[in-house]
């Protein structure tokens, strides 16, 4: 039990940030039968001829299609550029390799970074056809374009449960599933670079933002050689990923590329330039990952420089095509080991800046500017929602919060306080990742923006450790049903007499999420047996989807907004009634996902 225990938790750790499950081997015991290029998926797409294979659910399935060139050596920070052609058939059986990343898992107790530069790969699920039934014209399927979470530093398309044949072939959507480059290899943005590079977008130092542009123009050129339409994509993603689908809506560069856009858990955040170059402190209270920060380091680990002030003060002097000329030259691992310094969090995420304003590639205006007019976004049918735990599943590992046995949470140590700081830590995840850009959404285009929230918690309950009250309905675990992914050993972390009721909501949400993409509103489903799914602005706003089992009240339709202001209004209330260390503590960890604010802080007698 201790063992199995063991290999859930860490199972679960590995979804933090929206990377769920990224160990196949430990949800799929069993090694998989070798896969075998199937006659019937031959395409050819602009870069040649592929052949895919038959997999699970008897979808068709094309894996590690390169979308750009290897951004290696020269092309390390600039955008990515066209894919090179092929002769003869190229057999697409297996992943790309995932960008380069600190492992989640550390390994042999170090943190060296696992992955490749070259990652620029995409995968593609498709209902099975032949190369001569195909759809075409007005049979053409959705296409649903899926980008990973896990902070913009870890995660893969291949990670499970990513795997898009069960939406395919049930709902008949074709599923893109990308890699992008990642921490400071995708977002780097510095003045040596600007002077040496030739285009606004190489300029720009948003590569990975560039890279998701890139996959959706493929998807323009290539997804009608699998019966996709390229007239009708929906983005979605979930943590990073969502906060990606919205810098997707924010830019430029994407606009048409995409028609509809689901936001899971995403929070809208753009990085300023200064936050992307300058030496400083991180929202997280970690030294800073800025591009002169990381160079600095590089420099004095590669004894250039004697200290890290030197280092600051060669780097201005140093000529811009020699600093970049260096820094090219530079490994990967190196890079990264001028990253280790403390500023490594759980679940190998570090505190990078990502999808920077820089004026072209996304707008150099405030965030909450940006949303607000739809001049400045792509105004499409959205989807947007979050989970009412989300906060427990970086709470479930705190010494603070729990007790641990062989390094596993094992016992919360008060019950009460655990889900006090979850409800407001999530209720502000709420406020301002869902809330009020629904508001916001649902004012410039009413009747196109529906909500919802996830509940569903039935978890086992293990005697010392109750996995309902650890995690309940935390980051990242709507994912699995999402893709109706429910491998064996995840089935026996749900009591047997939940399971049915499990898996009878996972169908709902892949029906309504088909059905958006389908038409863009997800109305009662795909087959129109669902519960009927309200725009936010129904009733005068605020209305929201619960998604939850029958044996909790099931899918059902609720009123009301949270507000920022709101939510730290019932909570200062509260915590004034706390002893002092307990206040400090529960404000500190309620409000980390970018809440926290020094006046409020002192104002319950805390010193920061």
């Amino acid at each position: 039990m201790l063992k199995f225990l063991g290999i859930l938790l860490l199972v679960i750790v590995i979804a933090i940030g929206g990377v769920a499950l990224s160990i196949y081997s430990y949800l799929s015991p069993d090694e998989q039968p070798p896969r075998l290029a199937a006659p019937s998926s031959v395409r050819v797409i602009d870069a040649g001829e592929i052949v895919g294979f038959q997999g699970k659910n008897d979808a068709h399935a094309w894996l590690g299609i390169p979308f750009a060139q290897p951004p290696l050596n020269d092309l390390r920070w600039q955008a990515p550029r066209p894919v090179v052609p092929w002769e003869g058939r190229k057999e697409m059986l297996e992943f790309g390799e995932s960008c380069v990343q600190f492992p989640m898992v550390p390994q042999d107790g170090g943190l060296t970074p696992v992955g490749s530069e070259d990652c620029l790969t995409l995968n593609v699920f498709a209902p099975t056809y032949g190369p001569t039934t195909v759809p075409e014209g007005r049979d053409k399927l959705p296409v649903m374009f899926w980008i990973h979470g896990g902070g913009n530093t870890v995660g893969s398309s291949s990670d499970a449960p990513y795997d898009g044949s069960l939406l395919a072939t049930e709902h008949g959507v074709i599923v893109v599933t990308v890699n992008y480059r990642m921490g400071p290899i995708g977002w780097f943005a510095h003045s040596a670079l600007r002077e040496t590079a030739s285009t606004p977008e190489d300029q720009s130092g948003n590569f990975g933002t560039l890279d998701l542009v890139k996959g959706l123009t493929w998807v323009q050129s290539n997804i009608e050689a699998f019966g996709g339409d390229p007239t009708n994509v929906t983005i979605f993603g979930e943590s990073a990923g969502g906060v990606n689908v919205l810098a997707m809506m924010a830019s430029p560069a994407a606009r048409g590329l995409f028609h509809k856009a689901i936001i899971q858990s995403g929070i809208p955040a753009l990085e300023s330039a200064d936050q992307a170059e300058q030496i400083g402190m991180s929202p997280r209270g970690t030294p800073n990952l800025s591009s002169r920060e990381i160079i600095a380091r590089l420099l004095v680990n590669e004894g250039r420089a004697s200290d890290f002030d030197a280092a600051v003060a060669m780097q201005d002097e140093m000529p811009a095509n020699e600093l970049m000329i260096w820094l090219r030259s530079i490994d990967a691992v190196t890079l990264y080991e001028a990253l280790v310094d403390g500023d490594a969090i759980m679940g190998g995420m570090i505190a990078a800046p990502a999808n920077i304003k820089d004026g072209y590639v996304l707008p150099d205006l405030p965030t909450e500017e940006v949303f607000s007019n739809p001049a400045n976004y792509a105004q499409v049918p959205i989807m947007i929602g979050s989970n009412r735990d989300e906060s427990k599943l970086f709470m479930a590992f705190s010494d603070e919060y729990v007790e641990k046995t062989m390094g596993l949470p094992s016992k919360i140590k008060d019950l009460e306080g655990y889900n006090r700081d979850a409800r407001y830590g999530s209720n502000l995840w709420k406020a301002r990742g869902v809330d009020m850009l629904a508001d916001q959404f649902s004012l410039n285009d009413p009747g196109n923006v529906y909500a919802y929230r996830f509940d569903a918690d039935d978890w086992r309950n293990y005697g010392s450790v109750d996995l309902k009250d650890l995690f309940g309905a935390a980051h990242a675990m709507e994912l699995f049903f999402v893709f109706g992914y429910f491998s064996n050993p995840l089935r026996v972390v749900f009591p047997d007499s939940t399971f049915d009721e499990v898996e009878l909501l996972s169908g709902s949400m892949m029906s309504y999420w088909a059905e958006f993409a389908h038409s863009g509103n997800p109305g009662q489903g795909r087959a129109g047996e669902e519960p009927a799914w309200l725009p936010w602005g129904n009733n005068g706003g605020g209305s929201f989807n619960v998604l939850d089992t029958e044996l909790d009240g099931g899918i059902r339709m609720e009123q009301g907004m949270l507000t920022v202001a709101s939510v730290k209004a019932e909570m200062m209330e509260e915590l004034a009634g706390l002893g002092k260390d307990e206040r400090c503590f529960s404000y500190t960890m309620s409000t980390m996902v970018g809440h926290f604010d020094d006046a409020e802080y002192e104002s319950l007698g805390c010193v920061k």
